[in-house]
């Protein structure tokens, strides 16, 4: 399972990056070349995914791993979805998700808003791991689409964004040593790839920017420093957080007492 994840997101990558800029530079036909150039970068990394080692090796009992290379850590994120109580408790994380949504705040950066949403996706990924946060990151945005009429029309990249934060989240956060280098990581990863680099990509796209002047101008005075201001106050906030709740979820069995002892700055 996680050789297929790996492949996937080869795949994703290989996309995405000759995409970007075969877009920006207004190449004829980029989702073909686009589609082209991910399949051969999954045939690059084929060699080297194949040969990746699964590390079957936990702390105690499955309950902390030290790498998400693991067949092991995949299947038990797999076997998150197949519990009737976890599929109650995300469905209350998306309905929350969409809550906050409604409550966006101005961040002083342009049309970018602040919203709280990502705690929720952040805490579903914590619990029930990488595959249920990717499954929680693409039904919000098209449940946002749906219930919230947006300004523009329906644009999938916006839930691909969505999805990838979610994998972030999940890697770095299910069922492994929590510390707040990784909430500032997994933060820094999502501020900076996907907020700014792809959501100025998307943007581009839905609101057809007619040059790259458009999109550089976009993402060095609002994207980036958007994203960079929010950066630390938004990694402070999810730690404690985590910290805070991690008692609550330790005795209503969503959380190990392993995982919560492990919870620490570095």
């Amino acid at each position: 399972m996680y050789k297929f994840i790996l492949g996937l997101i080869a795949l994703i990558v290989g996309y995405f990056s000759c995409f970007t800029v075969l877009y920006l530079l207004d190449i004829e036909y980029y989702y073909w070349y686009s589609f082209i150039s991910g399949t051969v970068f999954l045939g690059v990394a084929m060699p080297f995914i194949i040969k990746a080692k699964s590390y079957n090796i936990d702390y105690d009992n499955k309950t902390i791993f030290k790498t998400f290379f693991s067949k092991t850590y995949w299947k038990e994120s797999v076997k998150e979805l197949r519990k009737l109580k976890n599929l109650v408790m995300i469905a209350a994380l998306l309905a929350l998700m969409l809550l906050t949504k409604l409550i966006t705040l101005p961040s002083g950066f342009g049309d970018l808003g602040i919203s709280f949403s990502y705690i929720f996706l952040a805490i579903g990924s914590l619990l029930y791991g990488p595959v249920a946060g990717m499954l929680m990151g693409f039904l919000v945005d098209n449940l946002e689409f749906l219930l919230f009429p947006q300004a523009y029309p329906y644009f999938i990249g916006y839930s691909i964004s969505s999805l990838l934060t979610g994998l972030i989240y999940g890697l770095l956060f299910y069922k492994t040593k929590l510390s707040f280098f990784k909430v500032f990581l997994s933060r820094l990863l999502i501020n900076l790839l996907i907020n700014a680099i792809l959501g100025t990509v998307w943007m581009g796209i839905v609101a057809s920017y007619s040059s790259f002047e458009m999109y550089l101008t976009r993402f060095i005075f609002i994207a980036l420093p958007k994203n960079l201001v929010y950066l630390i106050p938004q990694s402070i906030i999810l730690y404690m957080i985590f910290k805070a709740l991690s008692d609550v979820f330790v005795r209503t069995n969503l959380m190990s007492l392993e995982v919560k002892q492990n919870i620490h700055i570095f």
